[in-house]
């Protein structure tokens, strides 16, 4: 179950749930090329049930895409998990 937590709300155990991000994350990675696309990070806000997973996949690339190519490398996505995070989407169980 994914909990999107409103702002100003406590934030349950942080290294957890990251760990949790990160693994939904990587299983989007579909064709297996340790780089996420707009979509594959599209796939994985919907997984988290964002209602608007393509808007929210946009703004996490602007956040996470430090390099600006388009895609979140392994290199940044420790950016993509903490935007996620932040935004309160907590793969929980």
């Amino acid at each position: 179950m994914v909990y999107n937590v409103t702002k100003g709300s406590e934030l349950p155990s942080n290294t957890a749930n990251k760990k949790q991000l990160r693994k939904v994350f990587l299983d989007c990675d579909v064709d297996d090329n340790s780089v996420l696309t707009m979509e594959e990070i599209k796939n994985a806000f919907d997984r988290f049930g964002s209602i608007f997973p393509g808007f929210r996949a946009w703004r996490a690339l602007k956040r996470a895409d430090k390099n600006k190519d388009g895609c979140i490398s392994l290199d940044e996505l420790d950016n993509l998990i903490d935007y996620a995070y932040k935004r309160g989407y907590l793969n929980v169980g």
